[in-house]
């Protein structure tokens, strides 16, 4: 066979099979989804957050936190939340059933009621539905076989209140714990009372049913009632902004001066902290906390790849130092640093 020939027929066959090597390597990337940023087929991943109700304004910033996430990460997401009157275990045990049944590529969910909702986080990932868990699971969460946790460790933000309320001079703290039976809440104000009492002072937990503690008018009722009946306690901290302002408003009905902590920041808080009427609040960043959630679940269907411990994403101290600053940039991006 002439040189010529074998020399053409030799290209004709390196160039087949490159063609062939390249289209290998463009199906097995588009397989995995490394080369889209959306699912094998080039769509969006669909994410459902499932969380606390928007009467909450903490709960707000969560909202705005997986919305962000899903425009900026080209993901469709879909957040579910009972009413105001029903944030109640088995409440949110049904939407995790429901946001199962749409048979989403991952779900992102705060384990508020472990008792209710275990079972159904558990038949999720049994589904073979990736589970991040958020805010409020932080014990349990690899147990049930999600993928990560993200929010703070409970007992050390309840430990840090301690810390600046017995700096600021409490000896006698009430903890209004609005979530009865909820275990992230419980451990913060035991990590609250156990710092007071080893700093010499003592402490107690005022507990408010759920479906009240967005109505200002009980909150402030329960907490005027608690100082009343001990006129000894000179600090409280709320569990939430809502309930640090019922904590203010209860105590110049009483006529007290208190030592106020709140368990997380909102436009009021942050200005009441600038004027001296609240003395600080812990931020535990809960638009964080959902926008990594929604990222961790992309990052794992796409390429399997996600944290291998807590993400924590607080306590930090705001006082009358930082509130400013904080307060700007709430006033700014309305939902970003808390509820507004």
């Amino acid at each position: 066979m002439p040189r010529l020939r074998r020399s053409r027929i030799a290209l004709i066959a390196t160039l087949v099979a490159t063609t062939a090597v390249t289209a290998a390597c463009t199906k097995r990337s588009d397989s995995t989804g490394s080369n889209n940023s959306g699912g094998s087929s080039g769509r969006k991943l669909s994410v459902i957050v499932v969380s606390g109700p928007l009467s909450d304004p903490f709960f707000g910033a969560m909202k705005t936190g997986a919305d962000n996430a899903g425009k900026e990460l080209n993901v469709s997401t879909e957040y579910l939340s009972p009413t105001s009157t029903d944030a109640s275990g088995p409440t949110l045990a049904r939407l995790m059933q429901a946001a199962v049944a749409k048979k989403p590529d991952a779900i992102v969910v705060g384990n508020f009621f472990p008792a209710a909702q275990d079972p159904e986080i558990k038949a999720a990932v049994k589904a073979g539905i990736p589970v991040v868990v958020v805010n409020s699971g932080q014990s349990d969460w690899k147990q049930l076989g999600a993928l990560a946790f993200v929010g703070i460790e409970p007992a050390v933000a309840g430990t840090r209140s301690g810390e600046q309320s017995a700096k600021l001079g409490v000896k006698k703290g009430l903890c209004v714990n609005t979530v009865p039976g909820n275990p992230a809440l419980e451990q913060l104000c035991q990590g609250y009372t156990d710092t007071l009492k080893k700093s010499g002072g003592t402490a107690s937990e005022l507990r408010i049913p759920y479906q009240d503690a967005t109505n200002p008018t009980k909150v402030t009722q329960a907490i005027e009632g608690a100082l009343k009946a001990d006129k000894s306690i000179d600090g409280v901290f709320a569990t939430g902004s809502i309930v640090a302002e019922s904590a203010l408003t209860a105590a110049n009905d009483v006529g007290r001066k208190l030592t106020i902590g709140s368990g997380d920041p909102s436009t009021k808080v942050l200005k009441d902290i600038e004027a001296g009427k609240i003395q600080y609040a812990m931020d535990q960043q809960p638009y964080l906390q959902t926008y990594y959630g929604v990222l961790i679940a992309k990052q794992y269907v796409q390429y399997r790849i996600s944290p291998s411990g807590n993400v924590l994403t607080g306590p930090l101290v705001i006082d009358k130092d930082s509130a400013a600053a904080v307060l700007k940039i709430n006033e700014t991006y309305q939902g970003i640093r808390g509820a507004a």
